[in-house]
């Protein structure tokens, strides 16, 4: 799948063309690739595959393709994992769904390694309302 205007939003942000609202209003229609935080390394073990945070909170990483989320993935040790697509705009919702009972906080970061953009936990309900 070819995400071409999700890079280019990300390379404007990145270059300061573009605002911070302007890009997550329209980055959360751009379709991202994403998977549970939860799943097995490589020497056997079951572990959270997010990246921390601040205030004992994480980030789920989200990426703008499939490829770029194997890359992560097999560069973490993680196997066995299940690979979701959707806009980012509806991972935003379900993480933020999850948030509401999980003891551990997620935001989200965008194609780490490459961008890095990050949404905090408590700002999820934020950039939702600014994206719809």
């Amino acid at each position: 799948m070819d995400n071409t205007c999700a890079i280019e939003l990300l390379e404007n942000h990145k270059n300061g063309t573009i605002s911070d609202e302007a890009f997550l209003y329209d980055f959360g229609k751009e379709t991202v690739f994403y998977s549970t935080p939860f799943g097995d390394h490589k020497d056997g073990s079951p572990r959270l595959f997010l990246l921390p945070g601040p205030d004992k909170t994480a980030f789920n990483p989200v990426f703008t393709s499939a490829e770029r989320l194997r890359e992560f993935y097999e560069g973490a040790g993680r196997v066995n994992y299940v690979m979701m697509n959707g806009s980012f705009l509806s991972v935003l919702e379900v993480t933020n769904g999850i948030n509401a009972k999980a003891p551990v906080k997620m935001g989200l970061v965008i194609d780490p390694g490459y961008y890095g953009v990050t949404v905090p936990a408590g700002a999820l309900n934020q950039v939702i309302t600014l994206i719809k």
